[in-house]
């Protein structure tokens, strides 16, 4: 079928019409994309899925010896090539840092410098950070059904702020925050984030955290850059929504109401949207229903077990009042 896709805005994109497949946060497990590849591909050549949609978080194995979030990206921008925007990649909280140049951690582990080093060992950096600051935070759908990363967060309950997140422009920023360091004493302010850091050497967490070749490489000072970029109040709008925990940050009373709002604001000029469907927090048995109108789904790793992992299949046409009308929709790779 013809695609029925609508960039309404940088960040929230609009389905009116086809079947959608919805994956959620594979982090760098190769084998387990290929399940959800191959998938799609046999259901798009048999007419039963129109839309490839992953939620953000690719990237990143709690493995470091196994991470493959680079061939999986690559595989991403090939499917592309074949399928064009019935495609969709989301960004989540593990590929914000590749746009901004921070380090992401949990414990001991420190996720970015892998993927980093990954990327400067090939020639593929420019395709790959040309797709991450491209990825929309939300899709919607005509069935009221909305599609991201994590949740809802505070942020996307206050109209204004919302706003500000759906319009988000990456490279206005990256661009605002190189002017800034232009007139600074770049020198000084390398000195003081590594003061800040507490650590001995800015080319030392330099090489570490962006993989770069030497003072002369351009990517040199993307640590300050970030910092910048971090420090900035509007950078909260932007963390938020792709760091909510929802109800298990919030507590389940506040997040009732902020769901609607949210729901609400990703309804602008819009079929009103009824269903927010994320991933991003670990899961028993694969999926979970949070106060009627949130389906938390966990494809990979954020399922418990692993192999209760799911993927969901609906109709972007179809009206949808609650949650539960999408668990028939549920389905796995796993099973033999």
């Amino acid at each position: 079928m013809p695609l029925a896709l609508t960039k309404t805005f940088p960040r929230l994109w609009s389905l009116d019409a086809g079947m959608a497949m919805v994956v959620t946060d594979l982090h760098g497990e190769r084998d387990v994309y290929q399940r959800y590849q191959d998938r799609f591909v046999d259901l798009q050549a048999k007419g039963q899925a129109d839309y490839l949609i992953f939620t953000g978080d690719l990237l990143h194995s709690d493995s470091p010896a196994q991470d493959d979030s680079l061939p999986i990206i690559l595989d991403v921008l090939k499917l592309r090539t074949i399928y064009e925007d019935a495609v969709i990649y989301l960004c989540g909280n593990h590929e914000l840092p590749h746009i901004y140049g921070f380090g992401l951690s949990k414990g001991t582990r420190e996720y970015t410098p892998a993927f980093e080093a990954a990327l400067s060992g090939g020639a593929c950096r420019s395709e790959v950070m040309e797709l991450l600051v491209e990825l929309p935070f939300f899709v919607r759908t005509a069935a009221g059904v909305s599609i991201t990363h994590a949740g809802a967060a505070d942020v996307m309950a206050n109209a204004n702020n919302a706003l500000k997140v759906l319009a988000w422009d990456h490279q206005q920023k990256l661009s605002e925050a190189d002017a800034f360091l232009a007139t600074q004493n770049v020198d000084g302010l390398r000195r003081a984030y590594t003061r800040l850091s507490q650590t001995d050497s800015y080319d030392d967490m330099a090489t570490h955290y962006l993989a770069v070749t030497g003072l002369d490489d351009p990517r040199y000072d993307d640590l300050l850059r970030g910092f910048i970029l971090t420090a900035n109040p509007d950078f909260q709008l932007l963390y938020s929504t792709l760091f909510t925990r929802c109800e298990q940050e919030y507590g389940l009373d506040e997040y009732a109401k902020i769901l609607p709002l949210a729901l609400q604001h990703l309804s602008i000029d819009y079929t009103s949207q009824q269903v927010l469907v994320a991933g991003h927090i670990a899961v028993k048995n694969g999926f979970q229903i949070i106060l009627e109108k949130h389906l938390r789904l966990a494809s990979g790793s954020h399922a418990r077990p692993r192999d209760a992992g799911q993927y969901l299949l609906f109709d972007t046409a179809r009206p949808i009042e609650k949650a539960a009308e999408l668990v028939i929709g549920l389905h796995t790779v796993y099973a033999t």
